[in-house]
């Protein structure tokens, strides 16, 4: 566990479990053995990019790129900044 409190999943027992890349937002319980894990849903794919980003894809907009969405943004409140000068 890292200071922030997230865990990290050795790589033998995400393949064991079919966890696969993404954002699972887990269940905890207690057991005579200590504390047991379980993913809760489906996981949220991610993708993470040479830039370092991490893009995470779910729901109707998945094929829209957020940095690219970002970007865009920034542009049109530029214009928009310019055009009232």
């Amino acid at each position: 566990m890292d200071a922030a409190g997230r865990l990290v999943v050795p790589k033998a027992f995400r393949e064991r479990y079919g966890l696969v890349n993404g954002v699972y937002e887990l269940e905890a319980s207690d057991s005579p053995e200590g504390i047991v894990l379980r993913p809760k849903g489906e996981a949220v794919p991610s993708i993470r990019r040479t830039s370092g980003w991490v893009v995470f894809t779910s729901g109707p907009d998945a094929t829209v790129d957020p940095v690219d969405a970002i970007t865009a943004g920034r542009r049109r409140r530029q214009d928009q900044i310019t055009d009232t000068e």
